[in-house]
């Protein structure tokens, strides 16, 4: 019996403050949401990003509820638990950093080419700072949002960002924001889009080649080939110059030797080439 005691009381000390070390949060610091409808699919892209107090004790259990009818799991570098509660799903996370991202879809209410959001906080924990940014899908009309947006800017690819703000909110505190508007597409604003270059090509650009570096080594290597071509011209035309001369010069060579080696056939003197007569007799000499 006590040695089943002292184990229970082991396993509490070894667990319980590994438990109580999860700490529920109480504050965010800031909230920002993003809100693309239509942008890569056709549905209402919905991306948090959330950054907690500096002095929070980590990890901490997150918490927070929207509406219902996500169509796609949070996606988070860290597992997140999807419950429906009714009207609601409610999303938990243990989280082991300050700095806190997940996203889902949900759908888009349409009737013909009329579009309507409504984005809801529930007001989970006090907030600091709430932004929420909606991009204007590519050919939306007649947009209006209650309440009204803080500034337009151009957003992600060109498109329009609507942006929000609320400062302060206490924990309970809701904040609701509908949007309406137009499209006569159906299209997504991501395949709507222009292509354009990441960067404009320039001289120091990867696997680029530049002219300008080229064409002196190009007219450089085109000279080297016309000299070597010009010497071996040069060489192969002189060497068979010197057989051709060779050649024209041993005929008569032949010629002169055999006609040199001609004697008179009464005294056997030798004659000269060209001699009709033999120079020591005087006989008369026959050409074969």
């Amino acid at each position: 019996m006590r040695s089943w005691i002292a184990t229970l009381a082991l396993l509490l000390i070894l667990f319980v403050p590994a438990l109580a070390r999860i700490q529920s949060l109480r504050r965010l610091n800031t909230v920002s949401v993003d809100i693309w409808p239509e942008y890569d699919k056709p549905a209402v892209l919905v991306a948090y990003h959330i950054i907690l107090p500096p002095d929070t004790t980590l990890p901490a259990k997150l918490t927070l509820h929207v509406p219902a009818g996500i169509t796609a799991e949070a996606q988070s570098e860290v597992p997140i638990e999807s419950n429906v509660q009714g009207d609601q799903t409610v999303l938990t996370a243990t989280v082991n950093s300050l700095d806190i991202q997940f996203e889902y879809y949900e759908p888009l209410v349409k009737d013909g080419m009329e579009r309507h959001i409504v984005f809801q906080w529930f007001g989970d924990y006090a907030v600091g700072m709430l932004e929420v940014n909606f991009l204007r899908p590519s050919g939306a009309e007649d947009v209006t949002l209650e309440p009204q947006p803080v500034d337009i800017q151009p957003g992600q690819d060109g498109l329009l960002n609507y942006h929000m703000r609320e400062l302060n909110l206490v924990a309970g505190q809701t904040y609701t924001l509908t949007i309406d508007y137009s499209r006569q597409s159906n299209k997504v604003s991501l395949f709507g889009l222009p292509i354009q270059a990441v960067a404009t090509p320039g001289v120091s650009t990867v696997g680029r080649v530049s002219m300008t570096g080229v064409v002196p080594w190009a007219l450089a290597g085109l000279g080297a080939l016309l000299i070597v071509g010009g010497v071996f011209g040069f060489v192969s035309w002189h060497r068979g110059g010197k057989r051709a001369l060779a050649g024209k010069q041993t005929v008569p060579a032949s010629n002169e030797r055999e006609d040199a080696l001609i004697y008179c056939p009464r005294c056997g003197e030798h004659v000269q080439v060209g001699d009709s007569f033999c120079r020591s007799c005087g006989a008369r000499l026959r050409r074969g």
